[in-house]
């Protein structure tokens, strides 16, 4: 989690690089305000799903933005249900669309 002062600092580190073997770009990640997820406001969430060895190598980028913090394994868990209830909204939106 960042604070919101330092999103220009946090975008240029998730751009920085794309086509390393390990970037935020080719992993995927989804940046959301920490209200959408429930939490309080005012922090920035990086979300994505990797492998252990990705993640790793990926928190150490993130460690370049001076607001860096780890989320608690709550936060973690309410971040992770609103993730999972969007992508499932939105495809069973998809599949509306298509019968």
């Amino acid at each position: 989690m960042f604070d919101s002062k330092d999103l220009q600092a946090l975008k240029k580190v998730l751009e920085a690089d794309p086509y390393a073997d390990v970037s935020f770009a080719k992993i995927g990640f989804m940046l959301k305000e920490s209200s959408a997820a429930g939490l309080k406001g005012g922090k920035q969430i990086v979300f994505l799903k990797a492998d252990e060895t990705q993640a790793t190598a990926l928190a150490e980028k993130l460690k370049q933005v001076p607001s860096f913090a780890q989320a608690t394994q709550e936060e973690l868990a309410k971040i992770a249900e609103v993730i999972e209830r969007e992508e499932n909204s939105a495809t069973a939106g998809f599949g509306s669309i298509f019968g």
